[in-house]
């Protein structure tokens, strides 16, 4: 059966993905899984002869006797990060492809029909690279048509279907596994108009589970007598450690202290922790987040009394300092936590039934970065904005250069991110971020003083960026997402290797 009837939208995590679907004119509903659980583990295993996705590989770390598992690997995704495997080489693209296909088949063999269309919602923070990479994702899983919606986005719709009848500002605070944003959306009886976005893709609850770690590790240490060094070696002891932070992390969401046991050496550890030593540890990152919220809020052009609701997804909006410190940071604003781990994939099935199908969804989307390129200004290289943060999508603006000498034959463009706002139209170097670096050539006669060299950048609604370079009638496209294209060959030895995966 074709695909007519369900609608899929999908989460794709850094610690787990979740996937919804939506059938005309009823509720959104989440896939289970194995046990009937409604989040997919975003793990890979490799063995020698066989890749397993999800609950298939956890499930056979007792049984393998050689295998490597691959996990927390979304920040890396866009980038041309590649590791080598029993001999066999794999691209992050590849690794989350056999998690999203094997999600996608599983959903197939269950609702006995073949989904060649999904939404799949991705950080707002995500630039280019990343985006394109997500695009390849669902390429090599056999997706063939594929929107893109930024997370909190999806989780402003989901939640507005659930709260029927709201109009004002709201925040919605998406803080994931390992990456979080807050955008600011105004939600009227026309639609979704996102005012605001910050972000980062440095941020999440990794970052919880590993500074949890890292005080299960000093008890460690201090009750079984090794060395530092000695933790250092081996990698048995530090898997147990930040099994046991993962797990102790959830616990502690719920009682102020927790008990956890590693084995050193034969030995059994008992050791406790509690709610005071970890939000200690992790103040900081809470207070990043708020002013990051501030900032939003700020860049949206509001003041906190025209705020009216921060809206609290993703799996860690639990964590009880979390929320304490959005109460007393925003005292006249209500804050609420909403369906964590589900509302990104359940608004994102929700926007595929519109997109595909009934068109009944206004959601005006931003830019989420500034992009410019490197040019001389009064004799230094400084960085010339071209497109901004915050601008409505899609977006076209061009730019005029001259060529440095006579007879050039090729131009350095190197684009940068520095994620100024629009009133600034120059940008140092030191506060950039270099994002690619293209070699054109430069086609034609050239002379400094008459050849015109025009350079357009090009935003899309789903937040692609295009970068075109015209000269003496000669048109040449730079694709920002260069790191993760394939040809043709390239293409069919990665879906051969996805398609595979159990």
């Amino acid at each position: 059966m074709a695909d007519d009837g369900y609608f899929i939208g999908i989460d794709l995590g850094m610690t787990n993905s979740v996937l919804a679907y939506a059938r005309e004119g009823e509720a959104p509903e989440i896939q289970h899984w194995e046990e009937g659980y409604s989040k997919f583990p975003s793990v890979v295993m490799v063995t020698p002869s066989a890749r397993y996705a999800g609950y298939a590989a956890l499930g056979r770390m007792a049984t393998e006797p050689k295998y490597h598992l691959q996990s927390s690997f979304k920040r890396m995704i866009g980038t041309d990060h590649r590791q080598t495997i029993y001999g066999t080489e794999y691209s992050v693209t590849e690794f989350f492809a056999m998690i999203l296909r094997k999600m996608v088949k599983t959903f197939e063999d269950e609702h006995g029909f073949r989904a060649e269309r999904a939404v799949i919602a991705v950080p707002a923070d995500f630039g280019d690279a990343e985006r394109e990479a997500v695009f390849r994702v669902a390429a090599l899983a056999g997706i063939r048509s594929v929107e893109i919606i930024n997370e909190s986005d999806a989780a402003a719709i989901s939640y507005c279907y659930d709260t029927k009848g709201f109009s004002g500002n709201i925040a919605i605070y998406d803080i994931g596994g390992g990456t979080f944003d807050i955008t600011v959306i105004s939600v009227d009886e026309k639609g979704f108009t996102v005012l605001c976005n910050e972000g980062t893709k440095y941020l999440g609850g990794r970052d919880w589970d590993l500074h949890l770690a890292s005080i299960i590790q000093k008890k460690v240490v201090a009750m079984s007598g090794i060395s530092p060094a000695e933790m250092d070696r081996d990698s048995h002891l530090r898997r147990q450690i930040i099994n046991e932070a993962e797990r102790l992390k959830i616990v502690l969401d719920r009682v102020e202290k927790a008990y956890g046991n590693v084995t050193v050496m034969g030995t059994d550890i008992r050791f406790a922790v509690n709610r005071a030593e970890l939000d200690n540890a992790t103040r900081p990152l809470v207070d990043r987040t708020v002013e990051m919220t501030k900032t939003a809020v700020k860049g949206a052009g509001l003041g906190m009394s025209s705020l009216d609701r921060i809206v609290m997804v993703g799996g860690p909006s639990i964590t009880p300092l979390i929320r304490s410190t959005l109460e007393r940071e925003f005292p006249d604003v209500e804050i609420i936590r909403y369906d964590p781990a589900h509302a990104v994939a359940r608004g994102a099935a929700i926007y595929a039934r519109s997109v595909f199908r009934d068109k009944d969804l206004n959601l005006e989307p931003i830019l989420n970065k500034t992009y410019g390129i490197v040019m001389g200004v009064d004799g230094k290289e400084k960085v010339l904005n071209i497109i901004y943060r915050n601008t409505r999508l899609p977006l076209r603006r061009k730019v005029t250069c001259r060529p440095k000498s006579d007879d050039q034959k090729e131009l350095e463009i190197k684009v940068c991110d520095t994620r100024a706002d629009p009133s600034v139209r120059i940008s140092e170097i030191n506060t950039s971020r270099l994002l690619s670096t293209f070699i054109v050539p430069l086609e034609g006669k050239i002379s400094r003083g008459k050849t015109r060299i025009e350079i357009s950048m090009d935003a899309e609604a789903d937040g692609t960026v295009s970068l075109m370079v015209e000269c003496n009638g000669h048109a040449h496209k730079c694709d920002l997402g260069k790191d993760v294209q394939m040809n043709e060959e390239e293409m069919l030895a990665s879906m051969r290797k996805v398609m595979s995966v159990q």
